[in-house]
Protein backbone atom coordinates (compact mmCIF):
# COMPACT_ATOMS: atom_id res chain seq x y z
CA UNK A 1 0.00 0.00 0.00
CA UNK A 2 1.24 3.67 -0.20
CA UNK A 3 1.68 3.40 3.49
CA UNK A 4 5.03 1.46 2.51
CA UNK A 5 7.95 2.91 2.62
CA UNK A 6 9.10 2.22 -0.65
CA UNK A 7 6.37 4.31 -1.94
CA UNK A 8 7.80 7.09 0.34
CA UNK A 9 11.04 6.67 -1.49
CA UNK A 10 9.99 7.29 -4.95
CA UNK A 11 6.95 9.65 -3.72
CA UNK A 12 9.56 11.76 -1.98
CA UNK A 13 12.04 12.06 -4.70
CA UNK A 14 9.50 12.91 -7.07
CA UNK A 15 7.84 15.57 -4.45
CA UNK A 16 11.47 17.21 -4.53
CA UNK A 17 13.08 18.71 -7.57
CA UNK A 18 16.63 17.70 -7.67
CA UNK A 19 18.01 20.11 -10.97
CA UNK A 20 21.71 19.90 -10.69
CA UNK A 21 24.77 18.75 -8.15
CA UNK A 22 24.84 22.56 -6.60
CA UNK A 23 21.26 22.30 -5.41
CA UNK A 24 21.77 18.89 -4.22
CA UNK A 25 25.04 19.75 -2.17
CA UNK A 26 23.23 22.99 -0.24
CA UNK A 27 20.99 21.04 0.42
CA UNK A 28 22.95 18.32 1.58
CA UNK A 29 25.40 20.86 3.71
CA UNK A 30 21.83 22.81 5.35
CA UNK A 31 20.69 20.04 6.65
CA UNK A 32 23.35 17.08 7.45
CA UNK A 33 23.57 18.81 11.02
CA UNK A 34 19.74 17.93 11.71
CA UNK A 35 19.77 14.58 10.62
CA UNK A 36 20.42 11.84 13.22
CA UNK A 37 21.95 8.73 11.58
CA UNK A 38 23.63 6.68 14.20
CA UNK A 39 22.90 3.94 11.95
CA UNK A 40 24.03 5.14 9.00
CA UNK A 41 26.28 1.67 7.94
CA UNK A 42 23.61 -0.30 8.21
CA UNK A 43 21.30 2.47 6.43
CA UNK A 44 24.13 2.81 3.29
CA UNK A 45 24.16 -1.26 3.00
CA UNK A 46 20.69 -1.42 3.12
CA UNK A 47 20.21 1.59 0.62
CA UNK A 48 22.67 -0.28 -1.78
CA UNK A 49 20.10 -3.57 -1.86
CA UNK A 50 16.86 -1.35 -2.39
CA UNK A 51 18.64 0.51 -4.96
CA UNK A 52 19.35 -3.30 -6.65
CA UNK A 53 16.49 -4.31 -6.28
CA UNK A 54 14.47 -1.56 -8.23
CA UNK A 55 17.51 -2.18 -10.73
CA UNK A 56 17.08 -5.63 -11.61
CA UNK A 57 13.12 -5.58 -10.86
CA UNK A 58 11.01 -2.90 -10.54
CA UNK A 59 12.05 -0.40 -12.24
CA UNK A 60 12.07 -2.40 -15.62
CA UNK A 61 8.10 -3.69 -14.35
CA UNK A 62 7.11 0.10 -14.06
CA UNK A 63 8.51 1.17 -17.55
CA UNK A 64 6.42 -2.05 -19.38
CA UNK A 65 3.48 -0.86 -17.07
CA UNK A 66 3.31 2.74 -18.18
CA UNK A 67 3.84 1.87 -21.61
CA UNK A 68 1.21 -0.91 -21.70
CA UNK A 69 -1.24 0.28 -19.42
CA UNK A 70 -4.07 2.44 -20.81
CA UNK A 71 -4.63 5.83 -18.99
CA UNK A 72 -8.27 4.64 -18.06
CA UNK A 73 -7.18 1.71 -16.49
CA UNK A 74 -4.47 3.56 -14.71
CA UNK A 75 -7.21 5.96 -13.23
CA UNK A 76 -9.45 3.18 -11.86
CA UNK A 77 -6.42 1.58 -10.42
CA UNK A 78 -5.57 4.27 -8.37
CA UNK A 79 -9.26 4.99 -7.64
CA UNK A 80 -9.87 2.00 -6.27
CA UNK A 81 -6.40 2.36 -4.22
CA UNK A 82 -6.86 5.25 -2.65
CA UNK A 83 -10.93 4.37 -1.58
CA UNK A 84 -9.69 1.10 0.37
CA UNK A 85 -7.12 3.25 2.02
CA UNK A 86 -10.29 5.22 3.61
CA UNK A 87 -10.68 2.58 6.45
CA UNK A 88 -7.04 3.63 8.04
CA UNK A 89 -7.77 7.15 6.73
CA UNK A 90 -10.55 7.32 8.87
CA UNK A 91 -9.31 5.61 12.00
CA UNK A 92 -5.93 8.33 12.17
CA UNK A 93 -8.05 11.28 11.37
CA UNK A 94 -10.42 10.16 14.26
CA UNK A 95 -6.93 9.35 16.82
CA UNK A 96 -5.50 13.09 15.92
CA UNK A 97 -8.98 14.47 17.40
CA UNK A 98 -10.24 15.68 13.74
CA UNK A 99 -13.48 14.99 13.30
CA UNK A 100 -14.56 17.03 10.42
CA UNK A 101 -11.65 15.14 8.20
CA UNK A 102 -12.70 11.98 9.64
CA UNK A 103 -16.64 12.91 8.38
CA UNK A 104 -15.24 14.04 4.77
CA UNK A 105 -13.49 9.97 4.73
CA UNK A 106 -16.70 8.28 5.77
CA UNK A 107 -18.51 10.48 3.42
CA UNK A 108 -16.09 9.64 0.30
CA UNK A 109 -15.89 6.24 1.27
CA UNK A 110 -19.61 5.47 1.10
CA UNK A 111 -20.03 7.35 -2.21
CA UNK A 112 -17.03 5.77 -4.06
CA UNK A 113 -17.97 2.18 -2.80
CA UNK A 114 -21.55 2.71 -4.18
CA UNK A 115 -21.70 5.21 -6.76
CA UNK A 116 -17.79 5.10 -7.91
CA UNK A 117 -18.10 0.99 -8.32
CA UNK A 118 -16.58 -0.25 -5.65
CA UNK A 119 -13.90 2.87 -5.91
CA UNK A 120 -13.09 2.52 -9.57
CA UNK A 121 -14.02 5.79 -9.94
CA UNK A 122 -13.69 8.62 -7.61
CA UNK A 123 -17.25 9.56 -7.70
CA UNK A 124 -16.55 12.18 -4.68
CA UNK A 125 -13.58 13.95 -6.26
CA UNK A 126 -16.12 14.34 -9.25
CA UNK A 127 -18.34 16.49 -7.08
CA UNK A 128 -16.05 18.31 -4.76
CA UNK A 129 -15.39 16.16 -2.04
CA UNK A 130 -11.51 15.90 -1.91
CA UNK A 131 -9.37 13.09 -0.36
CA UNK A 132 -7.63 13.97 2.90
CA UNK A 133 -5.19 11.28 3.41
CA UNK A 134 -3.18 10.44 6.56
CA UNK A 135 -0.76 7.97 8.46
CA UNK A 136 -0.08 6.88 12.09
CA UNK A 137 3.27 8.38 11.22
CA UNK A 138 1.16 12.41 11.41
CA UNK A 139 -0.67 10.81 14.11
CA UNK A 140 2.17 10.17 16.36
CA UNK A 141 3.58 13.92 15.44
CA UNK A 142 0.17 15.29 15.82
CA UNK A 143 0.79 13.62 19.45
CA UNK A 144 4.16 15.30 19.87
CA UNK A 145 6.35 12.12 19.77
CA UNK A 146 9.53 13.14 17.88
CA UNK A 147 10.74 11.75 14.39
CA UNK A 148 13.64 9.95 15.89
CA UNK A 149 16.93 8.47 14.12
CA UNK A 150 16.93 7.53 10.17
CA UNK A 151 16.70 3.94 9.07
CA UNK A 152 16.53 2.54 5.88
CA UNK A 153 14.28 -0.69 6.15
CA UNK A 154 15.10 -3.55 3.20
CA UNK A 155 12.96 -3.28 0.42
CA UNK A 156 10.05 -0.49 2.39
CA UNK A 157 12.87 2.13 2.14
CA UNK A 158 13.78 5.19 4.17
CA UNK A 159 11.95 6.27 7.04
CA UNK A 160 12.51 7.31 10.87
CA UNK A 161 11.76 5.40 13.61
CA UNK A 162 8.84 7.47 14.11
CA UNK A 163 8.06 6.46 10.22
CA UNK A 164 8.51 3.05 10.98
CA UNK A 165 6.19 2.41 13.83
CA UNK A 166 3.87 4.00 11.82
CA UNK A 167 4.10 1.80 8.73
CA UNK A 168 3.70 -1.04 11.28
CA UNK A 169 0.38 0.37 13.09
CA UNK A 170 -1.18 1.22 9.45
CA UNK A 171 -0.47 -2.22 8.34
CA UNK A 172 -2.14 -3.90 11.14
CA UNK A 173 -4.62 -1.93 12.03
CA UNK A 174 -5.75 -1.58 8.73
CA UNK A 175 -9.67 -2.61 8.75
CA UNK A 176 -9.32 -3.82 5.08
CA UNK A 177 -6.91 -6.02 5.58
CA UNK A 178 -8.47 -7.84 8.88
CA UNK A 179 -11.52 -8.49 6.64
CA UNK A 180 -9.30 -10.14 4.22
CA UNK A 181 -7.51 -11.93 6.67
CA UNK A 182 -10.66 -13.22 8.69
CA UNK A 183 -13.70 -13.31 6.40
CA UNK A 184 -15.22 -16.47 5.93
CA UNK A 185 -17.01 -16.25 3.05
CA UNK A 186 -17.26 -19.04 0.58
CA UNK A 187 -15.35 -16.60 -1.81
CA UNK A 188 -12.42 -16.58 0.79
CA UNK A 189 -11.68 -20.22 1.78
CA UNK A 190 -8.38 -20.17 0.62
CA UNK A 191 -7.53 -16.66 1.86
CA UNK A 192 -8.45 -15.17 -1.73
CA UNK A 193 -9.20 -11.65 -0.29
CA UNK A 194 -5.52 -11.41 1.30
CA UNK A 195 -4.05 -12.62 -1.86
CA UNK A 196 -5.93 -10.05 -4.00
CA UNK A 197 -4.79 -7.40 -1.41
CA UNK A 198 -1.02 -8.15 -1.83
CA UNK A 199 -1.93 -7.74 -5.65
CA UNK A 200 -3.56 -4.30 -4.99
CA UNK A 201 -0.44 -3.28 -3.20
CA UNK A 202 2.27 -4.46 -6.46
CA UNK A 203 0.00 -2.38 -8.65
CA UNK A 204 -0.42 0.36 -6.30
CA UNK A 205 3.72 0.34 -5.68
CA UNK A 206 4.41 -0.21 -9.85
CA UNK A 207 1.88 2.63 -10.64
CA UNK A 208 3.94 5.31 -8.20
CA UNK A 209 7.28 3.98 -9.28
CA UNK A 210 6.12 4.07 -13.30
CA UNK A 211 5.36 8.08 -12.58
CA UNK A 212 8.70 8.91 -10.83
CA UNK A 213 10.73 7.08 -13.74
CA UNK A 214 12.77 10.15 -14.49
CA UNK A 215 12.69 11.96 -11.30
CA UNK A 216 14.34 9.01 -9.71
CA UNK A 217 17.05 8.71 -12.44
CA UNK A 218 17.54 12.61 -11.87
CA UNK A 219 18.47 12.47 -8.34
CA UNK A 220 20.58 9.46 -9.50
CA UNK A 221 22.50 10.90 -11.79
CA UNK A 222 22.89 15.06 -10.47
CA UNK A 223 23.41 14.02 -6.83
CA UNK A 224 26.83 13.76 -5.26
CA UNK A 225 26.13 11.27 -2.54
CA UNK A 226 22.03 10.05 -3.11
CA UNK A 227 22.16 8.68 -0.18
CA UNK A 228 22.44 11.69 1.74
CA UNK A 229 19.91 13.66 -0.81
CA UNK A 230 17.54 11.02 -0.37
CA UNK A 231 18.02 11.29 3.96
CA UNK A 232 17.69 14.91 3.74
CA UNK A 233 14.12 14.39 1.73
CA UNK A 234 13.00 12.02 4.31
CA UNK A 235 13.79 14.79 6.84
CA UNK A 236 12.64 17.90 5.52
CA UNK A 237 9.23 16.29 4.68
CA UNK A 238 8.88 15.18 8.74
CA UNK A 239 9.88 18.98 9.34
CA UNK A 240 7.50 20.41 6.77
CA UNK A 241 4.74 17.91 8.94
CA UNK A 242 5.82 19.07 12.01
CA UNK A 243 5.50 22.13 11.35
CA UNK A 244 2.32 22.09 9.60
CA UNK A 245 1.16 20.77 13.05
CA UNK A 246 2.22 23.79 15.43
Amino acid sequence: MRLWGWIFLVFLCGCSSVSDTQKADIEEDEFTLHEPDPLEMFNRYMYGFNRVLDAAIIKHVAIAYDMGTPENVKYCARSFIKNIHGPINFINHLLQGHIEQSTTTTLRFILNTTFGLFGLLDFADFIGIKEEPTSFNETLATWGVEAGPYIMLPVLGPTTFRGAFGYAFDWFADPTRYFARHSKSYHNDHQQFQKWLWGVTAVDIIDIRAGLLNSLDDIYETSEDSYVTIRSMIFQRQQKLENRLK
